[in-house]
């Protein structure tokens, strides 16, 4: 954007004035001090904005390993609170105040959670337009659908979960916002069904760094039994428990891989088949892209997502995909990438597993298109997407 409406804020009156100025983009997050995955994915959106773009990324505290990084909490107090096992919502309300301080009229503050409601409306007050990321569903459809994993083990939700509070305040956050991202068409159902209006939701997705990934893409994967890899919490959240019965019931002739840590819960109800010898547990895999380059197929039947970044990983490294429809993103279509199934369902998740171990003439179809189809969502691409995104939504305000 070449101009925008900056304001003077003083004395509780704002002021505005037309600026020659590039987009400001002041991002929060609240949860993360450091890489991760939330923090990988905020990094690479922000490192792939165009250079025009003035950008701010706000954390509690802990190193600033991006030039835009910066800790919003002194050292000495971020780490007191961290000591004193202080909440990361509630250090991020006294945080807030440092973010405030740095507002103008026409920035974009945008907020990842867990959110501040105290701080979205002060930045409007300001002049701000508040742009919330939703890396679930709302909490009202999240607890509808966790409610339905956990039935099937015949057991209710952990206590504390999605508590009738929490998914009020989380509305009331999401009514201060000025625009939604939501990177499924599930999320923005969720979004919807919140009673938030559908102008405010931005459609969007996650993506993948094709230099991460490169020893795993486009390669020849030699003629063998099939390999079937999941990546992700060993959780009922993840769907593994269903996961793990349904190759039970398969009885493939092949191999499955189970990147990550598995649970207590699920190691406790499904321990006779993690000790099967076609199970193989890598536990915690920091490079993951050798888990994408062992594998024939990814399987992920997860309950409840935002937009899984694992999904593209597969996709972009040519694996045909099983996924439940929250874990789809928007790489994966039914029939096309991949199988798309039904997260409760063991049956279905085996005849999908079954076929693409049988049928190797549909894998391999169904690898080239998710290959093809990945490439339209390299960081470069989403993040050219959410920049053209983020003037429309300046331009409206």
């Amino acid at each position: 954007m070449s101009a925008r409406f900056q304001t003077a804020y003083a004395g509780g009156e704002i002021t505005p004035r037309l600026i020659d100025s590039p987009l400001r983009l002041q991002t929060v997050i609240w949860n993360s001090s450091g890489p991760g995955s939330v923090g990988y994915t905020v990094t690479e959106l922000l490192d792939n904005m165009p250079a025009v773009v003035e950008r701010r990324l706000w954390l509690l505290g802990g190193l600033s390993w991006r030039s835009y990084v910066t800790p919003a909490l002194p050292p000495l107090v971020f780490r007191a609170l961290c000591k004193a096992g202080v909440a990361a919502s509630t250090q991020g309300r006294i945080a807030s105040r440092a973010v405030l301080n740095s507002i103008c009229g026409g920035d974009i503050l945008y907020i990842w959670p867990p959110y501040d409601k105290a701080l979205i409306q002060r930045a409007r007050d300001r002049g701000a337009i508040v742009v919330a990321e939703r890396i679930n569903c709302m909490a009202g459809m999240g607890r509808d659908v966790m409610e339905r994993a956990y039935a099937r083990r015949g057991l209710p939700l952990p206590q504390g979960w999605f508590e009738p509070s929490d998914i009020a305040e989380e509305r009331a956050q999401m009514l201060l916002c000025d625009f939604i991202f939501a990177p499924n068409e599930l999320v923005a159902q969720s979004v919807r069904s919140a009673g938030i209006a559908e102008e405010k939701i931005l459609h969007a997705s996650y993506g993948f760094s094709p230099e991460r990934l490169a020893y795993a893409i486009e390669i020849q994967r030699p003629a063998r039994d099939p390999v079937f890899a999941f990546v992700g919490a060993g959780i009922v959240r993840k769907g593994l428990d269903v996961l793990l019965e349904s190759w039970d019931r398969a009885e493939i002739k092949g191999k499955l891989l189970i990147a990550g840590r598995v649970g207590e819960e699920i190691g406790r109800v499904c321990a006779s088949i993690l000790a099967r010898e076609d199970v193989q547990l890598l536990g915690y895999v920091n490079d993951i892209t050798s888990v994408y380059a062992a594998a024939d197929v990814f399987v992920f039947p997860s309950h409840e997502e935002g937009g899984p970044q694992v999904t593209y990983e597969a996709a972009a490294c040519g694996l045909p995909c099983i996924v439940s429809e929250m874990g789809a993103g928007r790489v994966v279509r039914d029939g096309c990438e991949g199988l798309v199934i039904d997260p409760c369902s063991v049956e279905e998740l085996a005849s999908a597993m079954t076929r693409l171990a049988e049928d190797l003439t549909f894998r391999k179809e169904l690898a080239a298109n998710a290959e093809a189809r990945a490439g339209k969502f390299t960081w470069a691409k989403v993040s050219a997407r959410r920049y053209q995104q983020l003037c429309d939504a300046a331009k409206s305000r």
